[in-house]
């Protein structure tokens, strides 16, 4: 079923033969997680990273309007790992594989708050993959994620690219229209960003936020990133890779893939990094990522292999 609302209309889904394929995909993928978080941070990024490739092949088959087979996927990662510089490389012409076919899964991108729901058109951003070569360094990658934004900030000195957002009915008795609220009162995105964002909608600003005024039948023209959090709360992303708008799930791609392969290629390096013999703010930088990864990975996962949207609600520990 979830084939047939992502694919050719003319098809009915994929057979049983590739849904059983698809299975042993998520069921490998748990088990690799389950591994990873029984595991020590000395190789917990080998278990993550393979664990988040299974889940792609599922992600990928569902999604993508092009792909009815894990058998028809390329075999590469899709993304080059470049030691020197610790920073991965993909799109333009960086070979195709697991990485850009899961980014190009998701023509459009679901925004579903408080019964606020809009689909964001990614097509362009896939286009712009495809002829811009991007690099990203560890770093870039954690000050995206929203429950990295107060750690990053404390351990770094440096601000966050996350801000929160909420959206809600405007007031206009003439259409339906939403207020985008950007920032806490306190910080905010620069103006550039936000327009760029929201190209042609109106911006002003109101109690130390941006207020961002979209009648809800032009909410596909958008180009900002949105991500949530585990409890379901919206952020603006200050997007260092515009015009390119990375899915959240594949931050976490490129991110696990970076630490499997400085573990693998530079096991003395990375011993260090993780028994504080390096940096404490690297360490307990790392030990926050893979602790916040572990927690959400999964939520990640169904919500981009279903229509649910799981949260974690206030209280609960697990």
């Amino acid at each position: 079923m979830r084939k047939q609302t992502s694919g050719d209309s003319k098809k009915s889904g994929i057979p049983e033969a590739e849904a059983a394929k698809l299975k042993n995909c998520f069921g490998q993928g748990r088990e690799l997680y389950l591994a990873g978080c029984r595991g020590s941070l000395m190789v917990k990024p080998l278990n993550h990273f393979y664990s988040v490739t299974a889940y792609s092949y599922g992600m990928i088959v569902l999604n993508s309007p092009v792909r009815y087979s894990k058998d028809n996927l390329p075999s590469s990662h899709g993304m080059v790992y470049l030691p020197d510089a610790v920073q991965c490389q993909f799109g333009g012409d960086s070979p195709t594989g697991t990485f850009s076919e899961l980014f190009s899964s998701f023509p459009t991108d679901l925004i579903n708050l408080k019964g606020i729901e809009f689909h964001q058109d990614f097509r362009e951003s896939i286009k712009a993959f495809y002829s811009h070569r991007v690099k990203a360094s560890i770093g870039t990658l954690l000050s995206m994620l929203p429950e990295m934004a107060e750690y990053y900030a404390l351990m770094t000195g440096r601000r966050s690219r996350v801000f929160p957002l909420d959206v809600v009915n405007a007031n206009n008795p003439r259409m339906l229209t939403w207020e985008f609220q950007i920032g806490d009162g306190t910080s905010l995105p620069t103006r550039e960003v936000v327009e760029r964002s929201f190209p042609g909608f109106e911006i002003t600003e109101r109690f130390g936020k941006y207020i961002v005024s979209v009648p809800a039948t032009k909410a596909s023209e958008i180009d900002a990133l949105i991500y949530s959090d585990v409890r379901g709360r919206l952020y603006f992303v200050e997007n260092p890779f515009y015009p390119i708008l990375l899915p959240e799930i594949c931050i976490h791609f490129l991110l696990n893939h970076i630490y499997s392969c400085i573990m693998r290629y530079r096991p003395d390096e990375w011993g260090n990094v993780i028994l504080n013999e390096v940096s404490s703010d690297t360490s307990l930088l790392t030990r926050h990522y893979f602790s916040n990864y572990e927690r959400k990975i999964l939520l990640l996962v169904l919500r981009n292999l279903s229509k649910y949207m799981p949260i974690v609600e206030l209280g609960d520990t697990k």
